[in-house]
Formats: C-alpha cells, sequence, structure tokens
C-alpha cells in the first residue's frame, strides 16, 4: 500500500516538475485525489518555488487535467510568503501559477525592509513587481513608510 501511494506521490512529482517550473513541498501528510487532480499537504507546510517561499497550516495543489503543469496553489492558516527583501503574512493565499500573480486574503501584513502595510487583501503580479493593496468598507490600507536614506 506504501509502494503504491510513494510510486503515485512519484509519479505526480515527475510530472509537475516536468514544466519549466519547479517546486518543492514539504509537510507533515500529504492526500492526493487523483480524479480532481489535486494534493493536499497538511501540518507545517513549506514551499518553494525559486525565490518564492510559503508557510501554512494546509496547502492544496491543484495540476492541469494532464498533470503536466500546476495551475493553482491556496494556502491555509498562518500563511507567510517570502520572495526577496519582501515578506506577506496572511490568513489565506492562492498562488496563480500559470499567471504567476499571488493574492493573499485576511488580515494581511506586508513587510519591506523595515516599512509595513495593514490591509484585507494584496494582489501580488510577480511577473511585473506590482502590488494592489486594499481593505473592506469600514477599513483602509494603513502604511508604515520608513526611508533608510
Amino acid at each position: 500500500m506504501l509502494k503504491k501511494i510513494f510510486i503515485t506521490f512519484l509519479f505526480i512529482l515527475i510530472t509537475t516538475s516536468a514544466s519549466a517550473k519547479e517546486i518543492k513541498i514539504i509537510s507533515d501528510k500529504l492526500e492526493i485525489i487523483r480524479t480532481e487532480n489535486i494534493s493536499i499537504f497538511s501540518g507545517n507546510v513549506y514551499a518553494v518555488e525559486d525565490d518564492l517561499k510559503i508557510w501554512s497550516e494546509k496547502l492544496v495543489m491543484i495540476s492541469s487535467l494532464d498533470e503536466e503543469e500546476v495551475k493553482e496553489i491556496n494556502a491555509h492558516g498562518n500563511v507567510k510568503i517570502v520572495r526577496d527583501e519582501l515578506s506577506i503574512n496572511g490568513d489565506k493565499a492562492r498562488y496563480d501559477t500559470i499567471q504567476n500573480k499571488l493574492f493573499v486574503f485576511g488580515k494581511v501584513e506586508v513587510l519591506q525592509n523595515k516599512s509595513t502595510i495593514l490591509c484585507d487583501k494584496i494582489i501580488v503580479d510577480l511577473e511585473n513587481s506590482s502590488s494592489i493593496m486594499s481593505s473592506n468598507s469600514n477599513k483602509r490600507v494603513e502604511a508604515l513608510i520608513i526611508n533608510e536614506n
């Protein structure tokens, strides 16, 4: 039984790393739902793709129908994302690997150098290095910008 699960897991790793991007994921538990092309990692999850690192309690990876590429990664619970000197904390996140965009929701805290931004949602275009931050109608985006010059 374990051998069958291991072979299935290896097959998924091989097919997902066959695309241009390679994603390494470490967790306490892995559940694979082959009929839906979903892999659910839970417990102390750590994922890394190039210079993008994600920590969370649970991570759901959705593959394309042919299992040749990862379409989307959803992180839930105490999400922390780090890329270069940018760090984003939130309740949940979605990483669209095809559009190379990152969406973080909930109580979001963005840290870069010594500057801090608090909001409810951030969309980061990793391709163009741009971000849009917003909050719901009764809260506002709060920023503390510290210039180190």
